[in-house]
């Protein structure tokens, strides 16, 4: 009896001092740095870890086998705890693996659903050039807010050959002073000065509109919604997306206010 657990504490502690030599190996695989790389993946104490988690598992198989079977001899003991030990180990990282991603697929999940009401916050009713679509030297936007906050918005117009490749056109100048503070439920046009970085006509515009809910400065609970031509999904947890209608033609512009005058000259707000 005695001679059985003297062997099996002799095979633990010589396990034990292996995760000294083990530890300077796991730091000269994993512990270099990326060079040249602007991505660097730090993987070091993978092989440390992995090593102390297998030898905590197969120090306690091997006691309790001991315990149980001590005629059963305690290399034989040891060779069986490794293998039932490497299984579990196994076992155990595939079933964390499995869990964690379940937890990630339930928790992307309920945060979907807790944005779902937020589609309608933002709506586009009509967008159109001025003075026209030849040569525009703003864009002005019909929108409708439904819940009080800061506005603002960018637009963005890009070319693309036939290779798939873009080209940025021309894009919209608005500062912080253009934000201004709407009300739940506001109708009102909005204008976007444009600067034209190349030459050509843009064939795929793409209107980004934002209500901020703090005065100034981003904050939880910030609307951001991207008004394109053929968007793939609604959300995607930091962006909702929209259809982008065609532009306006002239002579059908809507008839609500413009900026300035939807709040008596009151709703603008620097930050």
């Amino acid at each position: 009896m005695k001679s059985v657990w003297g062997k099996h504490l002799i095979i633990c502690l010589v396990l034990g001092l292996l995760a000294i030599p083990i530890y300077f190996l796991d730091r000269a695989l994993l512990g270099g740095g990326g060079g040249g790389n602007w991505i660097v993946l730090d993987f070091r104490g993978l092989i440390f870890w992995s090593y102390i988690t297998l030898v905590a598992i197969h120090v306690t198989l091997s006691s309790i086998a001991v315990l149980l079977f001590p005629k059963a001899g305690a290399l034989r003991i040891h060779l069986g705890s490794m293998v039932l030990s490497v299984i579990l180990l196994v076992t155990g990282v595939a079933v964390y693996g499995k869990v964690r991603r379940l937890a990630m697929s339930n928790e992307h999940r309920a945060l979907m659903e807790s944005r779902r009401p937020l589609r309608s916050v933002i709506e586009l009713k009509e967008w159109w050039y001025v003075p026209d679509e030849s040569h525009p030297t703003e864009i002005r936007v019909s929108v409708v807010i439904n819940q009080p906050g800061r506005f603002a918005g960018s637009v963005t117009g890009e070319q693309k050959d036939s290779s798939g490749s873009s080209t940025i056109i021309f894009q919209s100048t608005n500062g912080p002073e253009s934000q201004r503070q709407v009300r739940s439920g506001e109708a009102f046009t909005y204008p976007f000065p444009l600067k034209f970085l190349s030459a050509g006509r843009a064939d795929d515009v793409r209107i980004t509109l934002y209500l901020f809910k703090a005065p100034s400065g981003p904050a939880a609970g910030d609307i951001a919604k991207v008004f394109m031509k053929s968007p793939q999904h609604d959300d995607d947890g930091e962006y909702f997306y929209g259809v982008l209608p065609p532009p306006s033609k002239p002579g059908n512009r809507p008839s609500v206010p413009p900026a300035h005058e939807s709040l008596g000259g009151e709703g603008r707000q620097k930050t």
